[in-house]
């Protein structure tokens, strides 16, 4: 199975000068755990639901504190076309839950951990079935 074979939601991002309060609430009212970080339209990281945590733990002001202080620059990406058995692995290799999914240097989506496990989940369901 491949990344363009699972059904993808709509895009949130943050931009790297915002500030994380900002990013923060969109991570929340859209219930996300991720947003790819953009200057422009040019991926130059992403910002997780653990670098705000880290964040407050080190009392960093979140209304003027940017999110390019905290987020993981140059993030690992995925093709459409990558294999979804090699995206779980290189995400439990990195310890990491979120990874941007990019088309001719344009970001196109995210993949969750959890859209792997429930495309594990529907696969293997529909294997049983008949």
């Amino acid at each position: 199975m491949k990344v363009s074979d699972l059904q993808h939601h709509e895009l949130f991002t943050a931009q790297a000068d915002e500030s994380l309060d900002v990013a923060a609430d969109r991570m929340s009212w859209h219930q996300v755990g991720a947003l790819p970080v953009l200057e422009g339209q040019h991926l130059v990281g992403i910002i997780t639901e653990r670098d705000v945590t880290a964040a407050m733990a080190e009392d960093a002001d979140p209304v003027i504190t940017p999110v390019s202080d905290y987020m993981t620059p140059a993030p690992e990406v995925l093709r459409p076309d990558s294999d979804l058995a090699d995206a779980a692995h290189l995400m439990l290799e990195l310890g990491i839950r979120h990874l941007p999914i990019v088309r001719s240097g344009h970001l196109v989506g995210v993949l969750s951990i959890r859209d792997v496990l429930d495309a594990e989940v529907h696969h293997a369901n529909g294997s049983q079935a008949g």
